[in-house]
């Protein structure tokens, strides 16, 4: 089983119930592991992709049973919304980027 490093906004809390509680329920269910290991550069590998943005991942845990059956609904729910609120703050922000790029030019 491999476990990444998560990064310096990781909510540590979230991130070690889910790593446990994923953990219990495979043991509970007696899930065995198929997939093979990685061997050298993994960005090669043809393994599915994770979503690439906040959007898009919080989309995917509101439709992910597992993750109901684990955390509750109404964590579920409220975590998603939570997460899609920011994503929409994101996306109404003008970037330090997009004023360098674009100052000019206005």
């Amino acid at each position: 089983v491999e476990t990444r490093v998560g990064g310096s906004d990781i909510n540590a809390y979230l991130a070690i119930a889910a790593f446990l509680a994923a953990g219990l329920y495979g043991v509970e269910n007696k899930l065995e592991l198929k997939a093979e290991p990685v061997k050298g550069n993994a960005y090669e590998a043809q393994a599915p992709r994770l979503p690439n943005n906040l959007y898009d991942a919080a989309q995917k845990m509101g439709e992910s049973k597992l993750a109901r059956e684990l955390f509750g609904d109404e964590f579920v729910d409220h975590y998603v919304n939570s997460r899609i609120w920011e994503w929409n703050q994101f996306r109404a922000a003008v970037t330090s980027w997009e004023l360098e790029r674009y100052f000019e030019i206005i």
